[in-house]
């Protein structure tokens, strides 16, 4: 059965007040018309200036007057729907819950069984497709690492993987380039049985990234114009990093990622008016002693809550960037406090989805159990932007006046009913082992729990006709584009 527990905020935080979203957008359409940014694609090229966008051919420089960009924006959709492959797995994007996936991407893999560092394989991928199944604060995953040992056609790979092993929503952001996005349609029209219901209900959508300062992707943007067209949902992810790719100031930083995201945007809703779209803004900052990339850094946290409200201005939902820091260990002090503070604050703030779970070392080394902690995290931030209980059963008048003064609550009914439903964090809270030993460490605990769910755990396999057409995909997408 499938349990996606979505995050549910009573209460909202903005960082931006009024003026200060609005200082932000009018600089953003100032940079879009005077300032421009570089899509070096013919093809997106040719559609700007058929649309009256200002297309310095040699630059590839495309500069959107404002009632261009505002034109386009107007037809992008605020709410649709991201769907699975079973019941149960279907998340409507309208602003009321915030969804969890995990973090992607990665390179290495701590191995399960050695734990040894190594390149990452498919078969890690697959794995952590399942551990993402099994776990409630997931409802969407991300392959978490690269399939390296498949080439060129990995990405492809990493779609197959994670269809055969959840029955979650998958989201990319690796299968790049006109060609192989063509090739992901034809997966996700057969997870889905046929087109109509692909984009009724997909069970794919990508996320692409743009090119910090003010740049596009070649394969990235002409990917992203397959996606709309076919109806697959697809976001743009700006990644400024403050003193290298963007100003070193956080009203800089979204500036420059806010224009790089919605002249993206307004593309895909000129190849593909009302495709669903997504907006997606992390922020980092540059150590100006080593020029390090720091994830871990209140400026970052402050700018991807700050990008909610932008995209949400902008009429569409919103993926944020949250744990995934830049910590190289679990378990550790470190990894600890700074994995808190995007979590919640984008959850607050009203974010759509958020991605981030299960990775360390900035997103590029997974260490299995790492999933562990941020599900344990996650749900503590679940159970804060609930709120306090306020009903009637919540302030139990009844039950406090008959146990009275000097009594207990123990033998209540309301005490036996409403004692179950408190949420004790098991890594933090374990059950004392009988005999009164020790416990394992933490990090043991949290080793053993994902181990019990590799174990345990089956997602609903795929028909064999379905598993038959991926692998037929796969092996003409090999044919086509080389090994």
């Amino acid at each position: 059965m499938i349990d996606i527990k979505p995050i549910r905020p009573r209460f909202h935080l903005e960082v931006l007040s009024a003026d200060e979203l609005g200082a932000i957008q009018s600089a953003t359409l100032h940079i879009l018309e005077h300032v421009g940014v570089a899509f070096p694609s013919e093809r997106a090229l040719r559609i700007f200036a058929e649309h009256g966008a200002q297309v310095e051919t040699d630059s590839q420089v495309v500069r959107l007057p404002p009632d261009l960009v505002l034109e386009a924006m107007s037809h992008a959709p605020r709410s649709y729907l991201l769907s699975g492959r079973h019941e149960g797995t279907d998340l409507l994007l309208d602003g009321t819950e915030s969804y969890f996936g995990t973090d992607g991407c990665g390179t290495d893999t701590v191995d399960f069984e050695t734990g040894e560092r190594r390149p990452s394989t498919k078969e890690d991928v697959a794995r952590m497709a399942r551990v993402a199944d099994a776990l409630s604060s997931i409802a969407f995953y991300w392959p978490m690492v690269s399939a390296q040992d498949y080439g060129r056609v990995a990405p492809l790979h990493e779609l197959d993987a994670s269809f055969s092993n959840t029955v979650k929503h998958v989201q990319t952001e690796t299968v790049m380039g006109e060609k192989p996005a063509q090739y992901a349609v034809r997966m996700a029209e057969a997870i889905a049985g046929d087109r109509e219901r692909m984009h009724a209900r997909p069970p794919l959508s990508v996320c692409i990234c743009t090119i910090a300062p003010l740049g596009q992707d070649k394969h990235g943007i002409e990917a992203g114009m397959v996606y709309a067209q076919a109806g697959i949902p697809v976001g743009f992810m700006s990644m400024p990093t403050m003193g290298s790719t963007a100003p070193a100031a956080t009203g800089g930083a979204l500036v420059v990622g806010n224009a790089e995201l919605i002249s993206a945007l307004v593309l895909m809703q000129l190849v593909a008016p009302g495709a669903p779209v997504f907006y997606s803004l992390c922020a980092s900052v540059m150590d100006p002693r080593t020029a390090d990339y720091i994830v871990g850094i209140p400026e970052k946290y402050l700018c991807n809550t700050a990008a909610v409200q932008l995209g949400h201005d902008w009429g569409v939902p919103v993926l944020a960037g949250a744990f995934a820091m830049d910590s190289p260990e679990p378990a550790s002090w470190q990894l600890g406090r700074d994995s808190v503070y995007t979590a919640l604050m984008v959850a607050l703030a009203g974010a759509d989805m958020a991605e981030g779970l299960g990775m360390v070392g900035a997103s590029t080394l997974l260490v299995p159990e790492q999933i562990i902690f941020d599900d344990e995290i996650y749900h503590a931030h679940r159970i804060l932007a609930d709120g306090i209980d306020s009903s009637a059963k919540g302030l139990a008048l009844d039950v406090i006046a008959a146990v009275g003064p000097g009594g207990h609550f123990l033998g209540q009914t309301h005490t036996r009913d409403r004692v179950q439903d408190i949420w004790i964090p098991e890594l933090t809270h374990p059950r004392v082992p009988l005999g009164g030993e020790s416990p394992p460490g933490v990090r043991q605990r949290a080793r053993a729990q994902l181990d019990k769910i590799l174990a345990d755990h089956r997602p609903e396999p795929l028909e064999e006709t379905v598993e038959a057409e991926l692998q037929a995909i796969l092996d003409a997408a090999a044919r086509d584009l080389g090994d």
